[in-house]
């Protein structure tokens, strides 16, 4: 293994030969109150790390990709950013060469151990997430096999993962179902928190709505009797400036740039002739007409607040984030607006992303360097 990967061939060996070590291993009790304020505190400051066991290029999960894309200086860095907790990003076919992610494949998943080993060891809580390709997620829509499948990886996996500390690392039931059913969606995940908590009778569950679990997605999730789950929600508002230009997003995005934060008509009128079409127009006189700043998305949070505090439960939001190619210091501030928003509301939050195109570093692993606007819109400092 090459100097400064993610762990040496003599502790990935020990990992094979002995599970996680003692000392990130806890005996706590099972909440039967609901989420400790400690463990809520471990969500409040996170990041993604995508593109590494899940969203490779190219479907690579080889143990080059593994040990090399996120190295230990990453995991260093990131501690010293300030953040409490990484969202591990997990696709099944990092761990398994079978579609439906069983069995798993023995070393890829002592390197997911080592990775998790390695943020604890220093003082950075993990969300595990399972974050598969569609070819997993669609099916479950109608397919009562897949769903089982979707079970049955989840009880394996739980029960690997029971070693660790469950006060510092959590279970994602999966990213974004993309179900539109609610009644479906709820009910899926129902028996899949039923087969974690089998499985991990300690640890705190994450749970999301259908869909692409936005703000609005919320209201169409159901809560369960299990009292140590957090609930979750992704805010990507307003998705005209946070994804300005993407390919991937819609032609209502792709086709804008410049779009400017806050928005208004009077702001927006400054790029119309830079577009480079009616649509994009249309589109950027829209984002212009709805007004975004700070308040507006202080609105949306408070909303989502309010379901959580009906329901009783806590929350988070686990993705939130602007791509690259907004201007700069806009880009920034909306950022800032919406932790700071999140803050007010009490709700723990893990940015989009550490290292991808949407990231708070850039280079390449093993150079990576923060953004030092970018890391001052999340409230943290950069590191000498």
């Amino acid at each position: 293994m090459r100097s400064g990967g993610l762990i040496s061939a003599v502790a990935l060996a020990a990992i094979l030969g002995a599970g996680f070590p003692t000392a990130l291993r806890s005996n706590a009790a099972v909440p039967s109150e609901g989420v400790s304020d400690a463990r809520l505190a471990r969500l409040a400051r996170g990041i993604n790390l995508s593109h590494w066991f899940a969203q490779s290029p190219r479907g690579d999960y080889s143990r080059e990709h593994l040990t090399t894309y996120n190295t230990e200086r990453d995991l260093d860095l990131i501690a010293r950013m300030g953040f409490s907790h990484v969202r591990l990003t997990l696709n099944p076919k990092a761990i398994s060469d079978a579609p439906e992610g069983l069995p798993f494949h023995a070393e890829r998943l002592a390197l997911l151990d080592a990775a998790i080993a390695g943020f604890l060891a220093r003082s950075v809580a993990v969300v595990v997430d399972l974050h598969p390709d569609d070819d997993f997620k669609t099916p479950l829509a109608k397919d009562d096999a897949a769903v089982e499948r979707f079970v049955a990886f989840w009880r394996a996996l739980a029960a690997h993962l029971a070693g660790t500390d469950p006060e510092r690392v959590f279970f994602e039931v999966m990213n974004e179902p993309v179900i539109g059913d609610a009644a479906r969606w709820n009910a899926v995940q129902k028996q899949v928190l039923a087969a974690m908590r089998e499985s991990a009778p300690h640890h705190t569950l994450i749970a999301g709505g259908p869909l692409w679990s936005g703000p609005d997605q919320l209201v169409r999730m159901e809560v369960v009797a299990d009292p140590n789950v957090v609930y979750n929600f992704h805010c990507y508002d307003p998705f005209r400036f946070t994804h300005q230009g993407a390919t991937w997003a819609g032609d209502w995005v792709k086709g804008l740039k410049n779009a400017p934060y806050p928005s208004s008509p009077e702001a927006v009128a400054r790029v119309l002739a830079d577009l480079p079409d009616e649509k994009a127009r249309e589109n950027m006189i829209q984002y212009g007409k709805e007004n975004w700043n700070a308040e507006k998305i202080d609105a949306v949070i408070a909303r989502a607040a309010a379901w959580g505090k009906k329901k009783g439960v806590p929350l988070t939001c686990n993705e939130f984030g602007v791509y690259r190619t907004a201007p700069a210091t806009d880009r920034n501030r909306c950022i800032e607006d919406m932790r700071k928003a999140l803050e007010k509301h009490h709700i723990g939050w893990a940015m989009w992303d550490y290292a991808g195109s949407f990231g708070v570093v850039t280079g390449k692993p093993g150079q990576r360097v923060p953004d030092p606007d970018t890391v001052k819109a999340l409230g943290l400092k950069t590191p000498a």
